[in-house]
C-alpha cells in the first residue's frame, strides 16, 4: 500500500511540472489557460472568436488577454485597458515622456518635444518688393523631428505624417509706410492658393529701417492645417504694400535684443 501511495506521488508531481494548467477548459493552450466563456474546443486550437474571452501565461512568462499567443510581457487582442486611479499621478514636465503606441499597437515611450515641435528662426534680413508674395527662408531648425524636414535653400517644408498641425509665424516688417497691409501666408508646394493667410494694416508713424535703429512692426498669425499625405509640402510667405519692404530677422531696441521673425510648428 505505501509502494502504491508513494508512485501516485511522484506521478502527480511529474504531471504537475510536465504538463498545462487549463480552468475551464481541457484543452489548454499555454501554461496556465483560463477560459472564461468555457466556449473552447476540447481539441485544435480555439477560434478567434473562442479565444476572446481567454486569458493565458506562457512559459516565457507572457500574459495574453484575449490572446493565446502574447508576443510581449502584456499583450491585449482588443479592448481599452484602464488605471482608475492614474489621474492622481502628476506628471513631472522635463523628465515625462510621452506614451504613443506604434503600428502594430505596441506601447512605446517618447519625447514630447522630439515627438512634435518644429522651430526655426530667419537667419538674415529678406527685403521684399511691391505686392510680391515671398518665400521666408529660415535657418536650419533649432527643434524638429522625424515628422518634418526643411529645405534652407528653397524654403520647403515637408510632412512626414499626415495629421493636424498647428502652426505659428512671427514676423517683423520694417521700412514701410503708415496704413500699408502686411501679410503673412502658408502656402503648398507646388503653389496654389493660401492655406492659411493673417494680415493687418500697419499703424500710425511706423517705424523705417536705418542705420541706427531696427525695430519694425511685429506681426502674429496662428492656424491649424490639415496634412492629407506623407510627403505634403508647404511654404511660409510674406508680403507688404510698400515698395520695397525689409523682414527683420532680429531687432534691437531700448528694451533688449533678440530674433523676430520665426516659425513654430507642433502635430496635435
Amino acid at each position: 500500500m505505501k509502494k502504491i501511495t508513494f508512485v501516485v506521488i511522484i506521478f502527480m508531481i511529474f504531471t504537475t511540472h510536465s504538463s498545462q494548467i487549463g480552468i475551464h477548459t481541457s484543452n489548454p493552450q499555454a501554461s496556465f489557460h483560463i477560459d472564461g466563456a468555457k466556449d473552447n474546443v476540447g481539441t485544435g486550437i480555439p477560434t478567434l472568436a473562442q479565444q476572446s474571452n481567454d486569458a493565458v501565461i506562457t512559459s516565457l512568462g507572457r500574459a495574453g488577454l484575449g490572446t493565446l499567443t502574447p508576443t510581449e510581457k502584456l499583450d491585449l487582442f482588443s479592448g481599452n485597458a484602464r488605471i482608475r486611479e492614474i489621474n492622481s499621478n502628476i506628471g513631472i514636465a522635463g523628465t515625462d515622456r510621452v506614451v504613443v503606441a506604434d503600428s502594430e499597437g505596441i506601447l512605446k515611450t517618447i519625447g514630447f518635444g522630439a515627438y512634435s515641435l518644429f522651430h526655426a528662426r530667419l537667419s538674415v534680413d529678406q527685403t521684399i518688393s511691391n505686392v510680391s508674395v515671398a518665400t521666408l527662408i529660415f535657418a536650419n531648425p533649432l527643434t524638429t523631428s522625424s515628422l518634418y524636414s526643411y529645405n534652407t535653400g528653397n524654403g520647403v517644408l515637408t510632412f512626414n505624417q499626415a495629421g493636424n498641425y498647428l502652426i505659428t509665424l512671427q514676423a517683423s516688417f520694417a521700412n514701410i509706410s503708415e496704413g500699408e497691409q502686411l501679410v503673412l501666408g502658408i502656402r503648398p508646394f507646388p503653389d496654389a492658393n493660401y492655406l492659411g493667410r493673417g494680415s493687418h494694416y500697419a499703424g500710425f508713424g511706423t517705424p523705417t529701417v536705418d542705420a541706427n535703429s531696427r525695430i519694425g512692426e511685429l506681426m502674429s498669425y496662428t492656424t491649424m492645417i490639415i496634412v492629407p499625405t506623407p510627403g505634403y509640402q508647404i511654404r511660409f510667405t510674406v508680403t507688404a504694400t510698400g515698395v520695397s519692404s525689409v523682414i527683420l530677422s532680429d531687432e534691437i531696441g531700448p528694451t533688449g535684443s533678440g530674433n523676430v521673425t520665426n516659425v513654430t510648428i507642433q502635430k496635435i
